[in-house]
């Protein structure tokens, strides 16, 4: 995994919250097309938070320098949070409770996106120059000729 993969996902993960942006600033309620698109992106998201897990938190922190592994002690500490809004957010909007309550939703909707948008530019805005600097992460793919 490169620094230049981890922001592809980054990109997909992006275009899945401007799907579901739209779909809930839509003319109508949508709840079957909201299902379909949080189901994409919390596939898109549990392929990116194993590949982040693996290899850039683990190595951050068992690196010799202190700085990269408290910046990743703290990217993994403040995420947890965001991974149980998130799972909480998942069991509370179901097919049917969307339809039920798409204003309650919508509103819900709105914090959650807000703040995976701030994760993500976190991480490409700090973590990621950190574990390029610690040499956790490579830029991109090696080439062979």
């Amino acid at each position: 995994m490169t620094y230049e993969r981890l922001m592809e996902e980054h990109d997909r993960i992006d275009h899945h919250l401007h799907r579901l942006s739209n779909v809930i600033d839509g003319d109508s309620e949508d709840a079957v097309g909201a299902t379909l698109i949080l189901c994409d992106l919390s596939e898109e998201l549990r392929l990116h938070l194993a590949h982040e897990d693996s290899l850039i938190y683990r190595p951050m922190v068992t690196a010799q320098q202190p700085a990269f592994a408290k910046t990743a002690d703290d990217f993994a500490l403040q995420f947890e949070t965001l991974r149980c809004d998130w799972e909480r957010y998942l069991v509370e909007w179901t097919t049917g409770i969307i339809r039920a309550d798409w204003a309650g939703f919508r509103a819900s909707t709105i914090v959650m996106i807000d703040q995976m948008c701030a994760r993500v530019r976190a991480e490409n805005d700090l973590l990621y120059g950190a574990a390029l600097q610690a040499g956790a992460l490579p830029l991109r793919d090696r080439v062979t000729v």
